[in-house]
């Protein structure tokens, strides 16, 4: 009786099993996914630390299916004579099994490239500044130039001779100190609301603009001087449209060059640290960029450690060494996720002739 009444209990909990599987394996597989999506960012980062080039794979859809199976056996032995022994028996059997399967598909293809390889659209990034993310390091590493003020940048070719290469690291510096005083004069202006960024249409087009308000006051009115002047902007002119050309400027028109996401990958890659025994055998190219105080010019830290780190945000293994962003690094994290959703929007949509790879899981 007892077994009957423990595979009866164990039917009736068969009977609702898959609708209360939805909550805990949805969330789980959304927590895989999202954190595997992260670490390969991140192993991409070093990757390109390392000058090899990154490789991306999507899990485009994921099918589970699950087994659960019950039997009742029940036997009797009954004695010929009056001194042998009856006996009863029963077994009960329950078997549960998952058999997740997982496609994945290799993100590349001539559309994937060309997005990772053009530029980023000035409206894309000021449209994630608007919307609360960190501005700074957006556009820091967002942005090549603005008018004649040249950021930091990693893809000019070293000049011979070890005197004409430290002169050409000591001007990207200067530029990079330079660019990063015109974001913080510009974030400080738009913050006070005297200069604001919209949106103007001519016709089906849209095009970004820039606006200076006219009327400040007595401080506020040196911010604007320095920000004009440091643009060679003219005082007649108020509103300004952005483009990206650099040849033929007029003058009411700001030059705003973009990154592609390529490039800031490898703009922020080099906050990388490299492990010393890495440097000495010539993997890397150059340290970390520092200010002539020593200070990180890029506000970016993935660190190194033989060991695996304890309590990491995140880590990945390359090359023998872990690679981690430090759980109290906030800038860090902060910028790491926006690098996420620059991938996100650059990435093709689900193309069904791509090549898929379907491997069943455990």
């Amino acid at each position: 009786m007892l077994l009957m009444l423990l595979f009866t209990l164990g039917l009736g909990g068969c009977s609702s099993f898959g609708p209360r599987s939805v909550p805990v394996d949805r969330f789980d597989y959304n927590e895989a996914v999202s954190r595997s999506s992260a670490k390969q960012m991140l192993m991409n980062l070093v990757r390109l630390r390392y000058l090899d080039f990154p490789s991306f794979l999507a899990v485009t859809s994921i099918i589970t299916s699950y087994t659960y199976e019950g039997s009742l056996g029940l036997g009797t032995t009954i004695g010929l004579h009056a001194s042998s022994d009856s006996e009863a028996r029963g077994d009960v059997n329950l078997l549960y099994s998952e058999r997740p399967t997982i496609t994945y598909t290799p993100i590349t293809g001539r559309e994937f490239i060309r997005k990772l390889l053009l530029p980023i659209p000035a409206s894309t990034i000021f449209a994630m500044a608007q919307s609360g993310w960190t501005v700074d390091l957006l556009l820091f590493s967002g942005i090549n130039r603005i008018n004649d003020i040249l950021n930091f940048s990693f893809t000019a070719i070293p000049p011979p001779g070890e005197v004409e290469l430290r002169r050409q690291r000591q001007n990207d510096i200067e530029n990079a100190m330079r660019f990063q005083h015109l974001i913080r004069l510009l974030l400080v202006l738009e913050e006070r609301g005297i200069i604001e960024f919209q949106a103007k249409h001519a016709g089906k087009n849209e095009f970004p603009t820039l606006i200076i308000r006219r009327n400040v006051s007595g401080s506020e009115r040196a911010l604007v001087k320095e920000f004009r002047s440091m643009l060679g902007l003219k005082p007649e002119y108020d509103t300004f449209r952005i483009i990206q050309r650099v040849a033929g400027r007029k003058e009411d028109e700001i030059t705003i060059q973009t990154r592609s996401l390529l490039a800031i990958m490898a703009f922020v890659s080099k906050g990388v640290d490299v492990p010393e025994e890495h440097r000495k055998r010539g993997w890397v190219e150059g340290g970390p960029v520092v200010d002539a105080n020593g200070k990180r010019i890029i506000h970016f830290h993935v660190r190194s450690s033989a060991t695996r780190p304890e309590g990491a945000y995140l880590s990945v293994k390359y090359r023998g060494y872990w690679f981690y962003i430090d759980q109290r690094d906030l800038k860090s994290k902060r910028f790491f996720n926006y690098l996420l959703a620059l991938f996100q929007l650059q990435s093709p949509a689900n193309d069904s002739e791509k090549p898929l790879v379907t491997l069943p899981a455990g």
